[in-house]
């Protein structure tokens, strides 16, 4: 079969997170048939790119039905919040990873316009275009290292609709000119629908909590995260570890006793230009850097205006410690590009997007938690670990998911010719492989149904 819980670095990755689940909570440790069938559903997430038990069951030659694998989803007594934690820990020791930069972004994930099961749906802003579109929207923790990027942990966001509701309202009579006398009254946030930036700080919480030997160097997000709550909790919950973010162009700044605009300040300066090391690439960078208090946090940041080579407007980075260098806060915030290359990789390689259907929050949690492991598992994957050994690049999740596919295959092709029917084996497997490879249609080639539309090119 396709999928096949017998491949040695998801068995041994399997067995690696029993043994943290069971030194972390004795009595809560998996049983052997919970074993086999977690090491089947990671493997069958990267064997086809979907979280869909349909799927599982064609490409495990029928040995399974979709019921059973369902079943085992929802119904089996699974320690499905110890999953993660043992990963997360299994990989640090095995890298041997003592510090790090934790990095917080969120992503939005479009689902069906009439979905009423799904778990935290709700109208998003289209970034691509014009619009909206239903989907969830999902707040990720990164740990960033100088040897792997690993998620380690994440939070379904999903906006108050009484806050949303006032902040429609708040606008459009913004745009008819009501003074702020004469608007309704903000309301307060629901408990039950907590911020992005709530979201992050617990995520960072429960990192701290539970791998407090790890020294965690610096917290980094991007603008919706750029509030003094969020830095001062931060800052505390890691020891006073640097906190940097982005801040918007209008945000006042204290000169000289008087508040004014980052931007109209910074437009003054040229600043310097130096070829900076970012992410492994060189890059000529511009930039200007200075302590002020800033008038949001009530206190004395570093801020950092910088431009890269081809750009004519300056952004704005704030660092909560102003006694970094100013090029030391590029270097760093510059990891927070790294979730970026995180998100599409999930999205691309990991089974979320394709068909993960699964209802309620129960259901949409265990979903991610089964997409992330499938993540780690690739770095318990031999060839992975023979990098790390000599000192060498990390591969592509693309690039080993494609070796984990063929190396499927090859033990698929292996059960085949060891088989007493080897010609009636492979008959029965030959259509799954084809739905390995599927066509898909292409938007470059032009193909008319309608004659007078076809004309044009006669």
């Amino acid at each position: 079969m396709l999928i096949s819980a017998d491949l040695p670095f998801v068995k041994n990755y399997v067995k690696l997170l029993n043994e943290a689940i069971k030194s972390q909570a004795p009595g809560k440790q998996l049983t052997t048939i919970q074993c086999y069938w977690l090491a089947f559903v990671v493997l069958g997430v990267l064997v086809t790119n979907t979280l869909c038990w349909s799927r599982f069951a064609r490409f495990s030659n029928d040995n399974y039905t979709p019921a059973a694998i369902c079943w085992m989803f929802k119904k089996a007594k699974i320690a499905w919040e110890l999953l993660l934690y043992a990963s997360v820990q299994k990989l640090l020791e095995t890298y041997g990873i003592k510090s790090g930069i934790l990095v917080i972004d969120d992503t939005d994930s479009e689902r069906s316009k009439n979905t009423s099961q799904i778990a935290k749906v709700h109208k998003i802003r289209d970034k691509k275009r014009a619009g909206f579109f239903n989907g969830q929207n999902i707040v990720f923790l990164l740990l960033v290292t100088d040897k792997l990027t690993i998620p380690v942990g994440f939070e379904f966001y999903e906006p108050d609709p009484a806050l949303h509701e006032w902040q429609k309202q708040d606008e459009m009579l913004r745009k008819k000119g009501v003074t702020k006398k004469y608007r309704p009254i903000k309301p307060q946030r629901n408990v039950a629908y907590p911020s992005k930036i709530t979201l992050g700080i617990q995520l960072v919480k429960e990192f701290v909590e539970q791998f407090g030997d790890i020294k965690i160097k610096a917290v980094i997000a991007d603008t919706a995260y750029g509030s003094k709550d969020f830095f001062e909790n931060a800052s505390e919950l890691t020891k006073n570890a640097q906190v940097i973010s982005q801040m918007k162009k209008n945000q006042l700044i204290n000169v000289n006793g008087k508040f004014i605009r980052v931007d109209e300040f910074f437009k003054n300066y040229s600043g310097k230009t130096e070829v900076l090391t970012l992410r492994y690439d060189e890059k000529i960078v511009n930039y200007v850097s200075a302590k002020f208090k800033v008038q949001a946090h009530e206190k004395r940041l570093r801020i950092v205006a910088i431009k890269y080579e081809n750009e004519d407007e300056y952004r704005y980075i704030i660092a909560n410690d102003p006694m970094w260098l100013g090029k030391d806060i590029i270097q760093a915030y510059a990891c927070r590009w790294l979730v970026e290359v995180f998100i599409q990789d999930w999205k691309s390689y990991e089974g979320w997007e394709q068909m993960a259907m699964q209802r309620g929050l129960d259901g949409a949690e265990h979903g991610i938690i089964i997409s992330l492991l499938s993540d780690h598992a690739l770095h318990f994957h031999q060839e992975q670990l023979n990098l790390y050994d000599n000192k060498g690049q990390a591969a592509t999740v693309g690039s080993l998911r494609e070796k984990v596919m063929m190396e499927s295959l090859t033990n698929f092709i292996e059960k085949i010719i060891t088989s007493d029917n080897p010609k009636g084996a492979f008959d029965n497997f030959s259509s799954k492989i084809s739905e390995l490879f599927q066509l898909r249609s292409s938007t470059k080639h032009l193909r008319f149904n309608n004659t007078d539309r076809e004309n044009i090119f006669h």
